[in-house]
């Protein structure tokens, strides 16, 4: 794994371990979002962060440096690794409650309650 992947990589790894966000972050002494951050390459999170990460989650991470960056994905490529880190997950932003806003800038798009409705795996 390289930086440029880290951020896919530390997802995939907090999902093997069977924990979320929240409990990275208390394992951590950090906050959900600074992990909802370096997951979703927000913020280049550092090698000490890195370190705490592994140690809370159990699952070891090995970072190449001085690798040719890889090329730039397309479309589809970027879909199928997203899907890979993500697996069925599908984000819901109606479950959060979004403000009257939010929910018009959702509906223009097409992005309604039933259409997620539709999306969601059946349990």
């Amino acid at each position: 794994m390289n930086l440029e992947s880290l951020d896919l990589e530390l997802a995939r790894n907090r999902r093997r371990a069977g924990l979320t966000q929240r409990e990275v972050a208390e394992r951590m002494g950090t906050t959900q979002s600074a992990i909802a951050r370096a997951e979703s390459g927000a913020a280049r999170p550092s090698l000490a962060f890195v370190e705490r990460f592994t140690r809370a989650t159990g699952v070891p991470m090995a970072i190449e440096f001085g690798k040719p960056k890889p090329r730039t994905l397309s479309v589809a490529a970027r879909r199928k690794r997203v899907r890979g880190a993500l697996g069925d997950f599908v984000f819901d932003p109606w479950l959060r409650n979004p403000s009257r806003l939010e929910q018009r800038a959702l509906e223009a798009r097409g992005l309604t309650r039933e259409y997620f409705q539709r999306k969601t795996p059946a349990s």
